[in-house]
């Protein structure tokens, strides 16, 4: 992995380019401010009308049973999810433990796969299948 030097972090930091939030922080700040927002998914075969606090609350949970089997800080995620109420469940749950997370696209095959799994090396890969 390419590290970035430590000068250039610094200064960027002093500047405001860059904060110590995390993507699940900005997340959870963002569902906190307005929870009873419209979260639509668009989907032939599971779409979906509810509430950006229901989806967050789901994403809790999972966050809450993830955490429980060892995820954590930095492990990798990786999701293979079509365009589902689910993907956003797991894209939160991943970022409110501050994992890695790796989606994806639904329509990968084995060969794509297998690849990724290699590269990434997922501690986790949640699939519809």
């Amino acid at each position: 992995m390419r590290r970035i030097p430590a000068e250039l972090v610094r200064r960027y930091e002093e500047e405001g380019y860059w904060t110590r939030e995390t993507l699940g922080d900005l997340l959870a700040r963002g569902l906190a401010e307005n929870p009873d927002a419209g979260f639509h998914v668009h989907s032939a075969v599971r779409p979906y009308a509810g509430t950006f606090g229901e989806v967050a609350h789901d994403a809790r949970r999972l966050a809450a049973g993830l955490k429980a089997r060892g995820v954590g800080s930095g492990d990798v995620v990786a999701l293979q999810l079509p365009n589902w109420r689910e993907a956003a469940v797991t894209f939160w749950a991943s970022a409110f433990l501050g994992a890695v997370i790796v989606p994806i696209v639904h329509f990968y095959g084995r060969k794509e796969l297998t690849h990724i799994m290699a590269t990434a090396k997922p501690r986790v890969f949640v699939t519809a299948r």
